[in-house]
């Protein structure tokens, strides 16, 4: 057995245990069915994580989120389909013009660079400045190169990574603070916690045609 399937059959079985062993904590981030658009000086990242509201300014269509994404931003991925802790169930990073470099799960191959379009799958996005400018690039992408195939292993810090301590190791590694904080409640970096990190800022909301049409189903008037 190789070293990457020693760290993923040593997760799961800690995460079967903890799923055994104990009671399930709410699942955490927006409500997707529920989503709905402010106007942005009522907005705040509290309001989308406990009310599902998005600022109107910032929502655009999914692909154009992307593109318009700077090099180095985060971006949270969420849809209907959620996992147990939510509908936010992924974190990966803008690298270049047409990829993401992401630590993709306990059933990837490793961290690895991915093409920008497979976010086009999900249903909302949440593009995020955590700091990283172009004086940054050529340490992020050092950084991205030897922990390139690093193995899955959820809450990891020693070169084998969820998707989101990987995204910290990055931040370290151009000397930035960490992106996402520890979730009390789940005991992981939850990928939706980077939204309520205060040093990160929403810059845009990118939303599926199905979201789409779904707030346009449910417009409502600005509140405050």
């Amino acid at each position: 057995m190789n070293r990457r399937s020693v760290w993923s059959t040593l997760c799961l079985a800690g995460l079967l245990v903890s799923l055994l062993g104990s009671c399930m904590p709410a699942p955490t981030g927006p409500d997707l069915t529920r989503l709905r658009i402010v106007q942005d000086q009522f907005w705040t990242p509290e309001r989308l994580l406990h009310d599902a509201e998005l600022p109107a300014g910032r929502v655009l269509p999914l692909r154009e989120a992307l593109n318009r994404a700077p090099v180095g931003s985060l971006i949270v991925a969420c849809e209907y389909a959620q996992a147990m802790w939510g509908p936010c169930s992924h974190l990966t990073r803008k690298f270049t013009a047409t990829t993401v470099t992401e630590e993709p799960g306990l059933f990837g191959r490793g961290a690895a660079l991915l093409p920008l379009d497979s976010l086009l799958r999900r249903d909302l996005i949440l593009v995020l400045d955590a700091g990283v400018r172009e004086r940054h690039l050529p340490a992020l992408r050092a950084a991205v190169e030897r922990l390139r195939d690093a193995p899955y292993l959820l809450n990891g810090t020693l070169d084998a990574f969820d998707c989101s301590t990987y995204q910290n190791a990055l931040q370290r590694a151009v000397g930035l603070p960490p992106a996402v904080p520890l979730d009390a409640a789940w005991g992981a970096h939850l990928p939706i916690g980077a939204l309520g990190e205060p040093l990160n800022t929403l810059l845009f909301a990118g939303v599926s045609e199905r979201v789409a049409q779904q707030l346009t189903r449910t417009a409502a008037t600005p509140s405050n």
